[in-house]
């Protein structure tokens, strides 16, 4: 049985969807619209940041609750979900990918390129992010159904 409570679940979930509905609204805009609309690229960003973030503590509470691990970084949360069988190898590897997208938004590396994040978004971004979440509520429910 998960010991992480189900309304923290539900309420990052629901910050998730939004935060992924807009993504998705963001990206089916051209690369010429998106690059030219700020708004577009300043909320891309930001979701980025929010899924991101959002995931990534949750990974960390579920590790912290049902298997008592410390964890220190988004990486490592990431790195242990695959461990304990939660996630697979190959979203581990892309919820890592979106983890260094994040920080180049959140400590703007040099200079954020907004194309860049429109791209990964699009091809693989939200489908790696939507694989996640499906990993996530399938060990809920086996945990706890």
């Amino acid at each position: 049985m998960t010991k992480i409570d189900k309304e923290v679940i539900k309420r990052i979930f629901k910050d998730v969807y939004e935060a992924l509905d807009e993504v998705k609204d963001i990206v089916s805009l051209s690369e010429d619209d998106f690059i030219k609309n700020r708004r577009a690229r300043f909320s891309l960003r930001y979701c980025i940041v929010v899924i991101i973030e959002s995931l990534a503590d949750l990974a960390v509470a579920i590790l912290e609750k049902d298997f008592d691990e410390s964890i220190e970084t988004y990486r490592e949360a990431f790195t242990k979900f695959a461990e304990k069988n939660i996630i697979d190898a190959d979203t581990m590897q892309s919820m890592i990918k979106l983890v260094s997208l994040r920080n180049i938004i959140v400590h703007r590396y040099w200079i954020v390129d907004d194309l860049k994040i429109y791209k990964s978004a699009k091809e693989n971004g939200i489908k790696s992010i939507e694989k996640f979440i499906e990993k996530v509520l399938s060990y809920v429910k086996i945990k706890d159904p």
